[in-house]
């Protein structure tokens, strides 16, 4: 081969490499179920829409979205949040060696998979959560961190480098970006220790999940408890009230403006 043929294929070759996706990250899930809009980094999402390692998910205001990873890990996203798919290592074709996520605002529900305890990471502003064979809900809020372990086992660092390990069912950890706070097991005292700072709708049922995501247990008392502490605490800063659930689209266009940026 002359050196003009070779200068020749590396010039044809050149922009079919520079094209958007010839370095696509690698597919980790998909999309199960998707409500109302919530987005990835290549636009809206959809039923069984392909998730990548590396990709932001964000949902709009009254947008949830349901996923399942590869290793059937399962992922419930809340109104108006936000996370990266931040880190991802396989042991093979259905397990990860790590799986490690970046949530940064909203509400979120966590089903772990097959994989290995110790490959499941869900990072934010004011620590970090290590699951263990668990079902918790997670919040993020601007100035706060919450998590409800529901099944299983966790522990959640705080970035003041304490941990609490969170062991039974309904137990709870609050975390400021000095730290830890408060934890309470209590679903009374857990309920007055959150006030304004945290809102769990899939726990309390103001945001509907598919069977997949659906735990034993009940709602760890906090339904009952939230309408009890509201009468008594009316105008008084308790737990702020969930946003009215949309009815989901019938095929018609999106009825929100798009997820927030």
């Amino acid at each position: 081969m002359t050196r003009f043929s070779r200068y020749l294929i590396a010039a044809l070759a050149l922009p079919l490499l520079l094209a958007p996706g010839a370095f696509a990250a690698e597919q980790i899930g998909k999309a199960l179920a998707i409500t109302v809009t919530v987005a990835g980094d290549n636009g809206i999402l959809r039923a069984s829409s392909p998730i990548h390692r590396d990709e932001r998910i964000r949902a709009s205001n009254s947008g949830t979205g349901q996923f399942e990873f590869r290793d059937g890990t399962k992922l419930a996203v809340g109104p108006n949040s936000s996370l990266v798919l931040d880190r991802s290592i396989f042991a093979g074709d259905s397990s990860f060696q790590s799986l490690t996520l970046k949530a940064t605002r909203g509400t979120f529900r966590w089903v772990s998979g097959t994989s290995k305890s110790s490959a499941y990471k869900i990072n934010t502003p004011f620590g970090t959560l290590g699951v263990r064979g668990t079902v918790v809900d997670v919040y993020v809020g601007s100035s706060a961190a919450a998590a409800v372990i529901l099944e299983g086992q966790a522990t959640f660092c705080g970035n003041d480098g304490k941990c609490k390990r969170l062991e039974r069912g309904c137990d709870i950890v609050r975390a400021n970006r000095k730290g830890l706070m408060d934890v309470e097991t209590e679903p009374t005292a857990a309920v007055k220790g959150v006030r304004n700072e945290v809102s769990f709708p899939f726990l309390m049922g103001t945001q509907k999940l598919s069977r997949p995501f659906h735990v034993g247990g009940g709602k760890c008392g906090l339904s009952a408890s939230v309408r009890n502490f509201d009468k008594k605490n009316e105008g008084g800063g308790g737990l702020e009230k969930p946003e009215r659930r949309d009815p989901e689209p019938r095929g018609g266009t999106p009825n929100d403006s798009g997820p927030p940026v």
